[in-house]
């Protein structure tokens, strides 16, 4: 309390030095692992089911840092028990593995094969972990997808999960068989890296070409997916279809089937929130998916939406190149010279009653970290795709 007592003595001596009054609804805050939830406040947590980080950009350093902090705050006063990625199922499977087992076996194959890939992703499942083992069993954290399988590489993993040491009947070597003989074949090399850098480690051709020829059997020859995957078919089948899904919208070139994969995520959070009606969802997506025309701005703004007026939008951005480039930020910062230098984050509550607290993008809120940097690697890495 201390160092918080601290930082509204500067902002009192910004205020008055600026000739500015502080708004109630800019209120410093800690992402630390520490007890101080001062400021979280502002969150309107009686209205809303679904909150959402949106990401300015992908791999800010201590967005994963932030995201324990705001999940623990929502967890105790707003009943999230869901915490939604903008990743595969396949990604999902990985982390709720690691988190009912603590084994950071799971948490390597993690960073190898997703889009997880930093160490400060690494820190914070490990903080997730603890942070459900100290919690009833009843009120803990799961993972959930909401978006398509793009990165084959953590599909293909819990693909050959799914099999196991079971034997592959002869009607479906073609393709479960070429799914196992694929990861297998390449597990030496894969095994020699942290991360894989890639979208598609494996050949991408042969990929898509085992994905159609999969969904074709599965309609063709249900009986025999069904008895050898048993109660794992439905997880596998998702996998399938939301691989094709996947190389339909290609993330190497992400604009031109853009609208494509956010009709898709918005479908999956319906889905999500009529499967858990009386749970809290936390989020953290990139921002184009919650700004206005979005799949999440749709979700909130649609009369006939289930979620209408329930969404909390909370952008997250950072110093870039140790300058605040959102215009929104902009606009604050020139209204309260350094008042947003002078603590380490930033909640800001937008509204309207203000002008220099409007948000231009539609958002209710924005976390502002006053840090630099991107997520930090590991060392050893994979940049190219695979038999280049």
């Amino acid at each position: 309390m201390i160092t918080r007592s601290i930082i509204f003595i500067v902002w009192l001596f910004v205020s008055i030095h600026s000739g500015a009054q502080i708004p109630s609804y800019i209120q410093p805050v800690s992402i630390e692992d520490d007890d101080n939830f001062d400021g979280y406040e502002l969150i309107d947590v009686d209205s809303n089911q679904v909150f959402v980080l949106a990401e300015h950009w992908h791999n800010i350093r201590k967005v994963p840092r932030a995201t324990m902090k705001v999940l623990q705050h929502l967890h105790s006063n707003a009943n999230v028990r869901i915490l939604a990625i903008e990743q595969g199922a396949s990604a999902a499977h990985m982390i709720n593995t690691y988190l009912s087992s603590g084994d950071t076996t799971h948490l390597r194959q993690i960073i190898r094969n997703t889009l997880f890939w930093g160490r400060e992703n690494w820190k914070f499942f490990e903080d997730l972990y603890a942070f459900n083992q100290s919690i009833p069993d009843e009120d803990r954290i799961i993972v959930k997808s909401i978006d398509i399988e793009y990165k084959m590489a953590a599909a293909i993993f819990v693909i050959n999960e799914l099999i196991g040491e079971k034997e592959i009947p002869e009607s479906l070597q073609g393709t479960v068989g070429m799914f196992k003989q694929l990861f297998n074949n390449t597990r030496e090399h894969r095994e020699n890296y942290e991360g894989l850098s890639v979208m598609y480690y494996y050949d991408r051709e042969l990929v898509e070409s085992l994905i159609l020829m999969t969904i074709d059997e599965m309609e063709r020859k249900s009986d025999d997916y069904t008895s050898f995957f048993g109660e794992d078919f439905v997880q596998f089948a998702t996998m399938i279809l939301e691989m094709d899904d996947g190389l339909t919208f290609d993330y190497t070139n992400p604009n031109n089937n853009y609208k494509f994969r956010d009709r898709l995520i918005y479908k999956k959070f319906i889905s999500l929130t009529e499967e858990h009606p009386d749970k809290g969802i936390l989020c953290v997506i990139g921002m184009r998916h919650a700004t206005k025309g979005s799949s999440i701005y749709k979700l909130d703004n649609l009369e006939f939406s289930p979620l209408y007026k329930k969404v909390a939008m909370i952008k997250v951005s950072a110093l870039f190149n140790k300058m605040i480039i959102s215009s929104d930020l902009k606009r604050i910062n020139y209204n309260y010279p350094k008042l947003l230098r002078s603590s380490p984050a930033t909640l800001i509550k937008h509204t309207d009653e203000n002008a220099a607290l409007k948000s231009s993008k539609g958002f209710d809120y924005t976390l502002f970290i006053n840090d630099n940097g991107e997520l930090t690697p590991f060392d050893k890495i994979y940049k190219r795709e695979y038999g280049e």
